[in-house]
């Protein structure tokens, strides 16, 4: 059976359900991604798999709280000027996404939710600034308590204070960071292990354990996107990073971790309130 990105979310609600959860003053976790391609082993929707399973897993912890959450559609129009080089990449325009994030959050102010936390799995800069300047206007403009997750190294990549108040920084997020000398962040190692792990059935687990790693540094990664003929040179099979050395146990356990975290950094931000 297919991965479903609307299990547990609202979408699957009749309106009188979501109405009477305004009333008891739920919140709103909003899963942010898009649909890209990861390289030849994997299907297209692994940022916007990943991007529900840790709003649904951070559902359950913050339930275990007391804190009731619900999940609203998945956006998956996101920016990726970096893969639209490679067919099956959706990337939208800046002020498309920018649109529909402003959209979503006016029609939560306008039903009378109060707060809404966005958890983003897709790390291009521009899908990560134009999300956040959105949010920005959208707070500015409705008074709706919304809140981009976001951890202490990307404060420090889009050279934000921590005080802004459409942001909310987290506790103690698990690193995906590359560990080695070469860059595997996309398709690679862990995004391999997670797809894997949670929908397996959208993964060629033989073709990953053949596929060779690329040696790409970060600095290789900046010419990313300036042309479909560079970005089709340097990433060939659209992913950097190793996805035969994935590790399913360790790929779960930072799952489970990061879901963790979001639930309690959102709860002890509630909790302040």
């Amino acid at each position: 059976m297919s991965y479903s990105i609307f299990d547990e979310t609202m979408v699957n609600m009749p309106w009188t359900a979501v109405e009477r959860a305004v009333a008891r003053g739920a919140v709103v976790l909003m899963p942010l991604g898009i649909i890209e391609e990861h390289g030849p082993h994997m299907g297209l929707a692994v940022d916007m798999f990943a991007a529900h399973l840790l709003s649904t897993l951070t559902r359950r912890h913050l339930e275990k709280q007391g804190i009731e959450a619900l999940i609203s559609p998945p956006n998956y129009w996101g920016v990726s000027p970096a893969t639209a080089a490679f067919a099956g990449t959706f990337s939208v325009r800046e002020e498309t996404m920018a649109a529909i994030i402003h959209d979503i959050v006016s029609l939560l102010c306008r039903w009378h939710f109060r707060r809404v936390f966005v958890i983003n799995w897709h790390a291009d800069h521009r899908h990560c600034r134009t999300a956040l300047d959105a949010l920005s206007k959208v707070r500015a403009e409705t008074g709706m308590d919304v809140r981009y997750l976001i951890t202490p190294q990307e404060l420090r990549r889009f050279r934000l204070s921590g005080d802004e108040p459409h942001i909310l920084v987290r506790r103690a997020p698990p690193s995906m960071e590359s560990t080695g000398r070469y860059a595997d962040y996309h398709a690679g190692s862990m995004e391999t292990g997670v797809a894997l792990a949670y929908f397996p059935e959208h993964v060629d687990e033989a073709m990953a354990r053949k596929l060779e790693a690329t040696r790409l540094t970060d600095e290789d990664l900046r010419n990313l996107g300036r042309s479909d003929e560079e970005t089709r040179k340097l990433i060939p099979g659209g992913y950097f990073g190793n996805p035969a050395g994935y590790d399913i146990v360790k790929a779960k356990a930072y799952i489970e971790a990061n879901a963790l975290d979001l639930a309690g950094t959102i709860a002890a931000y509630l909790k302040s309130l």
